[in-house]
């Protein structure tokens, strides 16, 4: 069964999705990027709301493939009491060194560590055997280019399923999102993964940098909640 994630830009987001809270609600400021970074503060009023009603996920913001920096920015954000620390792996020449270097961190953080990989950007589902060996309890691809193409516009769904079957061979959680509308929800649920992500959806005009829409969220639930029943029928 795919559980969902909504991301949140503010408090009074969050209080506002209260009534159809998520699986996971996730913590993020769209104006400043893919995964652009909440200060902690917010983050940790945001967790106090949600109290414990459903998971949470913050992101780190979208930071150069420095392993230090990184691993004080995740350090940071896990003093919020979130749920997961979420971090963007960009292509880079010295990629592979980086997660390796995260280890240490990844490794002793109080929250697990999801890693992002980006559809448009040269996402490498190679990754995934060192992204287990370093610690990391997730991985899921998004769209790193923000301009309306969405998750199925990149990838086949023969690529999706590769991916979302080898990242539960090692054991990995597994998420989809980038851009992601109700419609592509039947057919993304048949892929596997542990939760799709959603941000655009729940915005009017799926303008993502927008306030989130509750009536938009309760249509993406209950679409979750529909497919997820007409696959138990089929089986």
């Amino acid at each position: 069964m795919s559980k969902w994630l909504a991301s949140v830009q503010s408090l009074e987001e969050a209080q506002a999705l209260l009534p159809v809270l998520p699986d996971i609600l996730d913590m993020k400021d769209p104006s400043k990027g893919a995964l652009g970074a909440l200060d902690v503060e917010t983050v940790s009023q945001i967790v106090d709301l949600v109290a414990g009603r459903c998971q949470t996920s913050a992101t780190i913001g979208d930071l150069p493939m420095n392993a230090e920096l990184i691993s004080a920015s995740m350090i940071d954000m896990a003093t919020s009491g979130v749920d997961y620390v979420k971090i963007g792996l960009f292509s880079a020449s010295n990629l592979t060194e980086c997660i390796s270097r995260l280890e240490p961190t990844i490794k002793a953080l109080s929250a697990p560590v999801i890693a992002v990989l980006f559809v448009d950007k040269e996402a490498d589902i190679s990754l995934l055997p060192l992204l287990k060996a370093s610690g990391f309890h997730g991985v899921m691809v998004d769209t790193a280019i923000k301009k309306g193409q969405h998750l199925r516009a990149h990838w086949s769904e023969l690529k999706l399923n590769a991916f979302v079957q080898q990242a539960h061979q090692h054991g990995l959680l597994c998420g989809l999102a980038g851009a992601l509308r109700c419609k592509d929800i039947p057919s993304l649920a048949q892929q596997g993964a542990d939760y799709l992500g959603f941000r655009s959806a729940l915005c009017q005009q799926q303008n993502r940098t927008s306030r989130i829409d509750v009536k938009l969220a309760r249509q993406v639930r209950e679409a979750i909640k529909s497919t997820e029943i007409e696959r138990q029928i089929a089986s």
